[in-house]
């Protein structure tokens, strides 16, 4: 949680037991959806027993595909699997039979029947059911069943609802199931463009069914809130990771609420846990993986996503950070892993936590709430690579205690106010308020911020901050020594030798406070005023919560920007290895890194 390192077997007594338990439990990692995935192999026994048929005689299938009517002759290229369950597949016979390897109890199974040769021409068949699915279940694929698959996984997807697919009917299903048969029967060039899910006409069938659905409140919403912790503990941090993971259990689960935890520990490696009656419930344990991949962080999200549908989503991401860059230098940041040597690249991250919000049928459902357990994330920078992950984000301007988030208060919390009012601005705000009890309020003060951005906010203030950068550089050699000098301009040198700025700065120097950097400027840039007063007037459009400790950062508004020194960023930002700063989205977009070209070496 920071990067300067100051981060001061279930035993089965009854099958009722299991059967409770292992009706939640889903396989880990993703079925194609996301990315590349880890095998999460469950310890559970194997009391699922999946054998069927794939049948195709209700539709005449195209003689380019195969087909002979009414069907396709021959079967045995379809290849079966299931979703979240790597490696369990399976052939179908000549007549379309298939038996599938046992697998662990759960409450949803969807099997992916794909054609070896044509591999667009994928079927499917889903069962779900919140008593748990267990011993002999018999499953016939079909256009039918691909119907009520694609229109179930929908609605759970996009909004969050559990369907029982068998209880869809023909009038929920025939439209689909018409959709499918033409492209079969009629146009089979469009699975040379289109996986059989993604042709136009299918997809919209499915999706304005599910949204039907969606409308009459058919089905059940299981979860009004899941949070989501990654942990990524595989470095100085894991004492620390382990107490708040046994703080969490300590309060307890709040109802309509799951608590899911994705931890990486130095010797233990990464392991996947639920909450479930004040206990820690290990659902894998999988060894060594680089928890800084960016891929490692979406299969854990998408999976979640799909085992526990939600009203709401909350992320929250724990470990070492330094904003943008690492602790050691300046090319990527973000999650130290130790074990893999690697530490983490936002860019990277932020493209892979899209990918993860985004559903089979290409619908993007942002998080609700993404909070930065970790250093110096509270700057402009993160914000905007990090804008589309979620609707709201909490970070710091500043270093995070060595404890981080007061995780069993936050859950506690949650239990007070109840999940089911608790949208992404009130989750946040009551993040940032416990935080602030913890650490700034306490009796002893601690050096701290936190804030809650509203990334919505951005439509209005990233067109001002823009206007504002593009002003100053039209000037910029009228004002590049003016903000130079105002960079480096100190208040005062303390007996112990710190330095306090003029503009707010924190334990790394080059985070300076951006709203306190504008206000401070503006006297100094008098043909800049009136763009600089329309700016500091759209700030409280993104940031709603800001908490500060005011002996030590009485400036700090709630987002920070970086402006390194002369020195700095001609050594170690356009030396002889550039840094990844110019590769984020904020230097892309704004003129602020060739401001800080022009500002410390003299050219416009």
């Amino acid at each position: 949680m920071t990067a300067c390192f100051n981060r001061t077997s279930i035993r089965w007594r009854c099958f009722a037991s299991l059967l409770w338990l292992a009706a939640v439990l889903l396989l880990a990692g993703c079925s194609g959806e996301s990315g590349p995935v880890p095998n999460f192999s469950f310890p559970y026994p194997t009391d699922l027993r999946i054998s069927g048929i794939v049948n195709l005689a209700d539709v005449a299938i195209h003689r380019d595909l195969g087909g002979v009517t009414p069907s396709l002759i021959d079967l045995r290229p379809f290849e079966l699997s299931i979703q979240d369950q790597p490696g369990n597949t399976t052939s179908a016979d000549l007549e379309g039979r298939f038996v599938l390897a046992p697998i662990s109890i759960r409450d949803q199974v969807v099997i992916i029947c794909q054609h070896a040769k044509n591999a667009n021409l994928v079927f499917e068949w889903m069962a779900a059911d919140s008593q748990g699915l267990y011993g002999e279940v018999r499953a016939e694929v079909s256009i039918k069943s691909t119907a009520r698959s694609l229109i179930a996984r929908c609605l759970r997807d996009r909004y969050g609802r559990r369907i029982k697919p068998d209880s869809l009917d023909a009038q929920h299903i025939s439209t689909t199931v018409d959709a499918i048969a033409d492209v079969l029967e009629k146009h089979p060039e469009k699975l040379a463009q289109y996986r059989l899910d993604q042709v136009p006409e299918v997809k919209a069938a499915y999706t304005a069914m599910a949204a039907a659905l969606h409308q009459g409140e058919s089905g059940v919403i299981p979860n009004n809130l899941v949070l989501l912790l990654y942990m990524a503990g595989d470095n100085s941090l894991a004492t620390q990771i382990a107490d708040n993971i046994e703080d969490i259990a300590a309060a307890g689960l709040p109802s309509g609420t799951q608590i899911l935890i994705q931890a990486d520990f130095p010797i233990d490696g990464v392991k996947r846990m639920m909450i479930s009656d004040k206990k820690v419930v290990e659902l894998a344990a999988v060894g060594h993986l680089d928890s800084s991949s960016g891929a490692v962080i979406a299969d854990f999200v998408a999976w979640s996503r799909r085992a526990f549908p939600a009203r709401r989503y909350a992320l929250f991401i724990s470990s070492h950070s330094d904003a943008w860059k690492s602790a050691s230098s300046l090319r990527t940041s973000l999650i130290v892993d130790d074990s893999a040597e690697t530490v983490g690249n936002p860019i990277e991250i932020a493209a892979w936590l899209e990918g993860a919000n985004t559903t089979f049928d290409g619908n993007y459902r942002a998080l609700d709430l993404l909070v930065f357990d970790a250093c110096s994330m509270g700057c402009i920078e993160i914000a905007w690579q990090f804008r589309k992950c979620a609707d709201f984000t909490a970070f710091s301007q500043a270093f995070v205690p060595a404890q981080g988030l007061p995780y069993g208060k936050i859950v506690s919390a949650v239990a007070a106010a109840g999940a089911d009012k608790l949208a992404g601005q009130e989750l946040g705000t009551l993040i940032c308020n416990e935080y602030r009890s913890r650490y700034i309020d306490a009796i002893v003060k601690t050096p701290a911020t936190i804030s809650l951005i509203k990334n919505a906010g951005f439509d209005v203030f990233m067109p001002k901050l823009t206007e504002y950068f593009t002003r100053i550089h039209a000037e910029i050699g009228l004002y590049g020594t003016v903000l130079g000098n105002l960079r480096d301009s100190l208040e005062v040198i303390n007996e112990e030798g710190a330095k306090k700025y003029v503009v707010q700065a924190f334990e790394r120097a080059e985070y300076r406070d951006l709203k306190d950097f504008v206000s401070k400027a503006r006297n100094a840039m008098p043909s800049v005023a009136n763009t600089t007063d329309q700016l500091l007037a759209v700030f409280n459009q993104l940031i709603v919560v800001n908490h500060t400790s005011s002996w030590f950062f009485p400036q700090a508004s709630g987002i920070s920007i970086t402006f390194p020194d002369k020195a700095s960023y001609l050594s170690d930002y356009i030396g002889s290895s550039p840094s990844s700063y110019f590769f984020l989205d904020f230097c892309q977009t704004t003129l602020w890194d060739e401001i800080l070209t022009a500002v410390h070496t003299g050219s416009e």
